[in-house]
């Protein structure tokens, strides 16, 4: 129960269920427990973004990942950082 990368599977699996809000609790509390865990936050924001239309909770969780990796980037190789910038003008967009 105490293992980051164990909760941050479990978040994984309960998004794969369609448990968002779940996965979510999940993702806190590994980063709770290692608070320098990149996966459960980036995880986090995916599933904020694309599940659970949350772009404020999104952005946050990346600045997250970027705060304790500045070089962080996503499992296709793009980098976190333009993945946020791209995020934060849309974001701008849907504001005006």
């Amino acid at each position: 129960p105490n293992n980051a990368n164990v909760l941050t599977d479990l978040g994984v699996m309960y998004r794969r269920n369609g448990q968002y809000v779940e996965a979510v609790a999940s993702f806190d509390k590994a980063a709770k427990i290692d608070p320098r865990h990149q996966q459960s936050r980036f995880n986090k924001g995916i599933v904020l973004l694309y599940d659970l239309k949350d772009e404020d909770g999104a952005i946050q969780a990346w600045e997250e990942v970027l705060a304790i990796n500045p070089m962080a980037s996503a499992p296709n190789g793009q980098t976190l950082r333009e993945m946020l910038d791209g995020l934060i003008e849309a974001h701008k967009d849907h504001d005006h």
